[in-house]
C-alpha cells in the first residue's frame, strides 16, 4: 500500500492485480513522506519508507469490539498488538478498515482513495500459477481450486459491505485506468508499469473450468460479480 501526502493519494493494494508494479510507479511519485510499505522479494525502483511507526490501536479494536467489522480480516486484537508492539504500522496489503483505523479518518476521507479488481475467473486462475509457482508437482488445477482459499479482496476495499474507495480500477485497462487515478491527483504524466514479481505460467498446466470449479468461484467472487458485474472470460468457458 501506499500513502502519499505530496499527491494526497492512497493507494489499497489487491491480489494479482499487477499491485507491486503500480507500486514501483507510485514509489517513485509519492515523495519522500510517502507511506510505502516493503514487497518481498524487493524490486527495483521501489522505495519501502516510513511505514514504521506506533500507533494508536483503540480506534481499530473498538471496531472490532462494537461491529465485529468483517473487513478487518478476521484478525484477533491480539494482532493488532503484535502490530503496535513491532511498530508495523502498515504493510503490504493492508485493508481500507485498517488503513483508516491507523492513518486517521481526516487523511482517508480527504485523500484520494483507489485500488484495481480483476476478473474473478481470470484472478483464480493467476493465483493458482503463483501460489503453486515453487511445488515440483503441483496439484491438478480442479482439486486445488475446490480447497484453496480464493483471492476475494472484497474485504480489502470495502466498509459495512460497500467499496470504501473513491475509484476501483480494472485489471483489464489497467494502464489507462491507473492514469485516470492518477490524473485525478494532478499527476500527468507517469512511466509505463514494469512488470514486477510476474510468475510465468507453464503452457502445459491445465486450468480447467469445471462445473464444479465455476460453482466455487461465483459463491465465493458472488459480492465482485454481482457489484461489478464481471462474467465468466470466453477464453475459460
Amino acid at each position: 500500500m501506499i500513502v502519499s501526502h505530496d499527491h494526497r493519494f492512497i493507494f489499497v493494494k489487491t491480489r494479482k492485480t499487477a499491485g507491486t508494479s503500480i507500486e514501483v510507479v507510485l514509489s517513485g511519485l509519492a515523495g519522500a513522506d510517502a507511506i510505502v510499505t516493503p514487497v518481498q522479494p524487493p524490486e527495483p525502483g521501489h522505495e519501502p519508507r516510513n511505514w514504521r511507526r506506533v500507533f494508536n490501536p483503540v480506534p481499530e479494536l473498538w471496531d472490532r469490539y462494537r461491529r465485529q467489522e468483517p473487513s478487518l480480516e478476521a484478525r484477533p486484537a491480539s494482532a493488532t498488538l503484535v502490530d503496535l508492539r513491532r511498530r508495523w504500522a502498515f504493510r503490504n496489503h493492508l485493508p481500507a478498515s485498517l488503513i483508516r483505523a491507523r492513518l486517521g479518518g481526516k487523511a482517508w476521507d480527504q485523500y484520494y482513495t483507489f485500488c484495481f479488481e480483476r476478473n474473478p475467473w481470470d484472478k483464480v486462475v493467476s493465483w493458482f500459477f503463483y501460489t503453486t509457482r515453487n511445488e515440483p508437482d503441483p496439484p491438478p488445477f480442479e482439486r486445488w481450486a475446490l480447497q484453496a482459499a480464493l483471492p476475494s479482496d472484497w474485504n480489502r476495499y470495502t466498509l459495512g459491505g460497500r467499496p470504501a474507495v473513491d475509484f476501483v480500477g480494472r485489471f483489464e485497462s489497467l494502464d489507462d485506468d491507473l492514469r485516470r487515478a492518477m490524473r485525478h491527483v494532478g499527476l500527468l504524466s507517469i512511466p509505463d508499469l514494469p512488470q514486477a514479481k510476474g510468475a510465468r505460467r507453464d503452457p502445459r498446466a491445465e486450468t480447467p473450468i469445471t462445473g464444479a470449479v465455476d460453482a466455487r468461484i461465483r459463491e465465493v467472487f458472488a459480492r465482485e460479480i454481482e457489484h461489478f458485474g464481471y462474467s465468466r472470460p470466453a477464453a475459460l468457458a
